[in-house]
Formats: C-alpha cells, sequence, structure tokens
C-alpha cells in the first residue's frame, strides 16, 4: 500500500511541476531582471556550446581560409577608400621594407585563428534561458524523486535483512531447545529400558546421531583446586569443631523423682484381709 501511495505522489509532484515550469518561462518573458538573468545565462550557455562543438568540429584549413578572406576583403576596402597619390622615395622603401616583413612572417607557422562566435538575439536568447531553467526545474524535480525512492528502497531492504537476521537467531535457539529436549526425552528411555531388560544403559543403542550428542553435552564441571587460604582455615577450625563434639556430648535424660517413679512403676496387688 506504501508503494502504491509513494507512486501516487510522485506522478502529482511530476504533473503539478511542469505548470511550474511554464510559469517560469512566462515571468522570464514578463519580469525585466529575471529577463537579464536568462538573457545573461542563455548568452554564456551558447558559447560554451559552440566551443564545445568548434572544439570538436574543428576544420583548420577550412578557418584559415575564412581568415584570409576576411583580410583581403579588408584590404581591398582600404584600397578602394585611399585616393591615388604620387608616392615619394620614402614611401616606395617604406612599402618594400613592409613587403618583405610580410613574405617573412608568412612563412613562420601561425597559430589557428580563435573563431568568432555570434551572440544569439534577445528572444532567442530569452526563449533558450527559460526552457534551460524549466527543464532544470523538471530534472531536478525528477533525480529527486529518483533518490528519494532509491534511499527508502535501501532503508527497506535492511530492515528486511535485520528481520531475516532476528529470525535466524530465534531458529538457531529453538533447535538448540529442541535438541537438548530429545537428549533428556532419550536419556529417560534408555534409563527404563536399562530397568526393565536389566542391562546397562552403555550396552542399549541410540536412536539420536552422535553429532546431537556430543552437541548437547555439557563439560562437566572440574573441581576447584584448593588454595592456601582454604587449606589453612581447614586445619584451624577441624579441633574446634571435634573439641565441641566432646562438650557437648548429646542431650541427656533428666532424673525422675520418686513420685513419677511411683507413678510409672506397675501397681502391687494388696492382700486380701
Amino acid at each position: 500500500m506504501s508503494s502504491i501511495t509513494l507512486k501516487l505522489s510522485s506522478l502529482v509532484i511530476r504533473t503539478l511541476s511542469k505548470p511550474i515550469a511554464n510559469q517560469i518561462k512566462a515571468q522570464a518573458r514578463e519580469h525585466e531582471r529575471f529577463r537579464r538573468i536568462c538573457v545573461s545565462f542563455a548568452q554564456a550557455v551558447h558559447r560554451i556550446d559552440m566551443r564545445l562543438r568548434l572544439g570538436l568540429l574543428q576544420n583548420t584549413a577550412a578557418l584559415e581560409k575564412q581568415a584570409a578572406r576576411e583580410a583581403a576583403e579588408a584590404q581591398a576596402k582600404k584600397i578602394k577608400l585611399q585616393t591615388p597619390t604620387v608616392k615619394t622615395e620614402a614611401q616606395t622603401k617604406a612599402e618594400e621594407l613592409l613587403k618583405a616583413k610580410e613574405k617573412a612572417s608568412g612563412g613562420a607557422t601561425k597559430p589557428p585563428p580563435i573563431p568568432r562566435i555570434r551572440p544569439l538575439s534577445e528572444g532567442k536568447a530569452i526563449d533558450m534561458g527559460a526552457n534551460f531553467i524549466s527543464e532544470t526545474f523538471l530534472f531536478l524535480v525528477g533525480g529527486g524523486l529518483i533518490i528519494f525512492e532509491s534511499l527508502r528502497s535501501r532503508r527497506k531492504e535492511t530492515s528486511r535483512r535485520e528481520d531475516v537476521a532476528e529470525r535466524l537467531v530465534e531458529l538457531e535457539e529453538s533447535e538448540n531447545a529442541a535438541r537438548a529436549a530429545l537428549i533428556v526425552l532419550e536419556k529417560e528411555i534408555l534409563r527404563l529400558q536399562a530397568q526393565l531388560e536389566k542391562r546397562p544403559v552403555k550396552e542399549l543403542k541410540r536412536v539420536l546421531p552422535k553429532e546431537i550428542w556430543d552437541a548437547g553435552e555439557e563439560p562437566e564441571p572440574q573441581p576447584e583446586s584448593p588454595t592456601l587460604l582454604t587449606t589453612l582455615s581447614s586445619y584451624l577450625l577441624w579441633p574446634k569443631s571435634g573439641s565441641n563434639n566432646t562438650n557437648n556430648p548429646g542431650p541427656q535424660t533428666p532424673a525422675r523423682t520418686p513420685s513419677q517413679r511411683d507413678a510409672g512403676s506397675p501397681s502391687m496387688p494388696q492382700p486380701s484381709k
């Protein structure tokens, strides 16, 4: 019954968590502070997601081509904006030095350029943040219910094991008591059979197996060895008890008075006149 109640309560909680998640979405769109939090959170999640994707599916050649294309476009725009003028000797020398430096630096290996991640629009960021927060709420509710059910089942399993252990102890105690009773009963039967057949008990056949007799036999208590104190006390008390016996020989019969002797003696016959 308790398991059914728990399942129904978990189903009710999961059902109620869905409208709560929808309410979170609505508050994210309407509340200004909550909306800013959702936008910043969604932008951070978007950046992490794109970095992971680019790290897993990164193509260095494509990125280098894209960077070179962007640099060429920027250079073409810069040339178009410049007006044609007559270059002096110093300007021509400076351009030659610049080209030589570019050629020298072009031979060296360049690190792959860092990709530029475009941020999401405000509407997409709000939707993404609200969805993420609502899904996180649903996940926490479901995970909490699963953890609660697992802890409850583990506690139930522990209590069941304790009950089984107690039951095993009770069964062992009852088995030992039954064995002791059977041994006592067989001893009594063997004694009566020995009296009827006039045979010693050792010659009679036992019914119970030897294992039960060995388990039921209790070790005989060994007499304690006399200590020095008990030996000295016995030597000191022995003559005192003998002297008491000599001084008190026992109860004596009191002497009878003459009247008692006359009353106790048989009456003599009187002579006839």
